[in-house]
C-alpha cells in the first residue's frame, strides 16, 4: 500500500471540472425527492435563499427520473471487484475513516448551510454548490463519533461558525451518487491511500466502536484498521428517513 499527500493527489485529479459539468439545469429525481421530503411548503423560499431558481423544480418532470437508477449497482459491491482501490483518508476527532475516491467529487472548506426545519439532526442543512442542491451530513452523528470538545484542532473557533456541529468540522467531502450531490462534514483530510484488494477486509465486525450501519469494510494501514464509509448507505439514509 502506498500513500500520497492530499495535495499531491488533488493536483493530479481535476475534481473541479467534473463537478462543474453537473451545475445548474433541471433538478434530478433524487434532488426532487430530497426537497419534497425536507423543504416542504418552504421550498421556494429556501431555494431562493441559497440562490437557486425554484422554477427548475417544475421543469424536471420525468426527465429527472432515470438519474436515480443510473448507478443501480451498489458502489460497495463494485469496489469488491477492483484489484486496487484509491481512498481519501480523513479524521473525525481521533478516529480515521476513508471514502473511495470513485464517489468523491471534491473536497472543499466548510460552508455554513441553510438549515431545514423538517430535517433530522444528522442533516445540517443545504448549500448551493455549482447550482446543485447539496445537503450537508453530520458524519459524526451517523457514525457515533463523540463531538470532541477537547480536540487539539479546536483553534478557538466558535461553535456558531460551524453550525451546531462544533468547530471541529472544517471541511466537506462532496460526493455525487444516483443523482444527488451530498457533502460529508469532516475535521480534516489525512492522506490518500492506494490499496490492493487483499488489504481490505469486507467482513465488518461489531467491535469497531462506530455505527456499522454506514461502514462497508476495513482498510489495513500498517498496524491500524481504518473504517471505510459507505456513501450509498448514507445516501439511502438521507433519502429514506
Amino acid at each position: 500500500m502506498t500513500q500520497r499527500s492530499p495535495e499531491e493527489y488533488f493536483r493530479q485529479h481535476d475534481f473541479g471540472s467534473e463537478a462543474a459539468t453537473g451545475g445548474g439545469g433541471e433538478f434530478t429525481a433524487a434532488e426532487r425527492a430530497f426537497m419534497q421530503k425536507y423543504l416542504g411548503v418552504e421550498e421556494g423560499d429556501i431555494l431562493r435563499r441559497i440562490g437557486i431558481d425554484p422554477a427548475r423544480a417544475g421543469a424536471a418532470g420525468a426527465a429527472g427520473a432515470p438519474d436515480v437508477d443510473d448507478e443501480a449497482e451498489a458502489l460497495d459491491a463494485r469496489l469488491r471487484r477492483e484489484p486496487v482501490l484509491q481512498m481519501v483518508g480523513f479524521f473525525l476527532g481521533a478516529q480515521e475513516f476513508a471514502v473511495p475516491t470513485e464517489a468523491v467529487q471534491e473536497v472543499i472548506k466548510f460552508s455554513t448551510p441553510t438549515r431545514l426545519p423538517a430535517a433530522p439532526s444528522f442533516v445540517a442543512g443545504i448549500v448551493n454548490l455549482r447550482g446543485r442542491v447539496t445537503p450537508l451530513v453530520r458524519l459524526r452523528e451517523l457514525l457515533g463519533v463523540p463531538d470532541g470538545g477537547d480536540g487539539s484542532d479546536g483553534g478557538g473557533e466558535s461553535a456558531a461558525s460551524a453550525g451546531s456541529a462544533g468547530s471541529e468540522d472544517k471541511f466537506i467531502i462532496v460526493c455525487r451518487r444516483r443523482g444527488l450531490q451530498m457533502g460529508m462534514m469532516i475535521e480534516r483530510v489525512h492522506t490518500m491511500y492506494r490499496v490492493p484488494q487483499q488489504d481490505i477486509d469486507w467482513a465488518i465486525e461489531s467491535h469497531l466502536g462506530v455505527s456499522v450501519d454506514f461502514v462497508s469494510g476495513l482498510l489495513k494501514a500498517g498496524e491500524r484498521l481504518v473504517s471505510i464509509v459507505s456513501v450509498d448507505k448514507i445516501l439511502d439514509c438521507v433519502l429514506k428517513r
